[in-house]
């Protein structure tokens, strides 16, 4: 359907509305086909006609929607990927309802705008409406951007487990609330947490218990989090752990103690030391082989489900095999700010 032809259709059911059609004393077989052919949108504002009219939606079968929010709010069905809805609150006076945006014929993007109040967004528009979609679709929340704390209680409430969540920076001011996050949410795929605000002495010392951690300043956690996690995806930025640290998370791999379920560790430090000293620093006491071609090893990295990661070209690793035969190779990159390192380690299985 073009964009002039929902328009056109909007309008016809605004004109519908203003001369107070009887659309739900329809006989139920037909209000149900009707139903059934109203775009995502059409839905989710007949559903807030009345409580009946919810029920009425709820009873459709409707596919599995793909549900993001950002915020705005954003909407795919997992079976049409080229075209996406966004709820987006903003305070439009020049239309209240919808307007399109169609790229190149590959995706079109409908944009919804509800003016609530003259203020605009608010937090609680979106939750009512993010509420009312998983209600009517029964698909849960996909993935989620944490913009302000009153979001964490709300998402551990309505639905504590969850595929994907990225907190941003500052969203989090106290030690409760980010032990909040970590004992009562369930993050199946990926966990993103920024930087926190809290005071500069704070250092955690507890396990992080998501498959799949990022986090952008991670200056507060410590060794003991790391091995005794049981991640498979480890990103660390601004880290305040030495060579020596990650030096011991390598021997308690090898040995099979701890990080068992390892597969990528990028951790960005602190160092003063040259690239190849960094290596053989973290190396130390390790039984490596250094590796000046690729020998097989894969240049990608699964983060999670819907995310590859293409590694570094590098001119040197160093190669740890585990007994089970699982190889471990590590470099060293320069990162900024100055005398910054990104340690990787990136465990793999030689094909046969």
């Amino acid at each position: 359907m073009s964009a002039h032809e929902t328009s056109l259709q909007l309008n016809q059911m605004s004109l519908v509305v203003n001369r107070k059609f009887p659309l739900l004393k329809l006989p139920r077989v037909v209000l149900l086909e009707c139903i059934e052919n109203l775009d995502v949108l059409e839905i989710i504002l007949f559903s807030l006609l009345s409580k009946r009219a919810k029920s009425l939606a709820k009873c459709i079968r409707w596919s599995p929607l793909n549900i993001l929010f950002d915020p705005p709010i954003r909407l795919r069905f997992t079976s049409d990927s080229g075209r996406a809805w966004i709820i987006n609150y903003a305070n439009r006076k020049s239309h209240p309802f919808l307007n399109f945006h169609s790229s190149s014929g590959v995706e079109e993007t409908v944009y919804y705008h509800p003016i609530p109040e003259e203020t605009g967004y608010t937090i609680k528009d979106s939750k009512e409406k993010l509420e009312l979609i998983c209600e009517v679709f029964r698909s849960p929340i996909h993935k989620m951007e944490i913009n302000c704390q009153s979001l964490i209680d709300w998402i551990i409430r309505f639905q504590p487990i969850i595929r994907y969540v990225s907190i941003r920076d500052n969203v989090i001011t106290s030690v409760e609330t980010l032990d909040h996050v970590f004992k009562n949410l369930k993050v199946t795929e990926h966990f993103h947490l920024g930087s926190l605000a809290i005071d500069d002495t704070f250092r955690y010392a507890e396990p992080i218990p998501f498959r799949a951690i990022s986090i952008t300043d991670s200056s507060w956690l410590t060794l003991p989090s790391i091995l005794h996690g049981t991640h498979s995806i480890v990103c660390l930025y601004g880290s305040k752990l030495e060579l020596k640290d990650i030096n011991i998370c390598l021997k308690e791999w090898q040995l099979g103690n701890k990080l068992q379920n390892l597969e990528y560790m990028e951790i960005e430090t602190t160092s003063f030391l040259n690239l190849d000293d960094s290596l053989d620093e973290v190396a130390r006491d390790l039984n490596v082989t250094p590796s000046f071609q690729n020998n097989g090893r894969p240049m990608t990295v699964k983060l999670d489900d819907e995310s590859t990661y293409r590694l570094p070209r590098v001119d040197k690793v160093l190669n740890l095999v585990r007994n089970d035969g699982m190889i471990g190779s590590i470099f060293v990159r320069r990162s900024m700010p100055m005398h910054s390192k990104k340690i990787y380690f990136h465990v793999w299985r030689k094909q046969t």
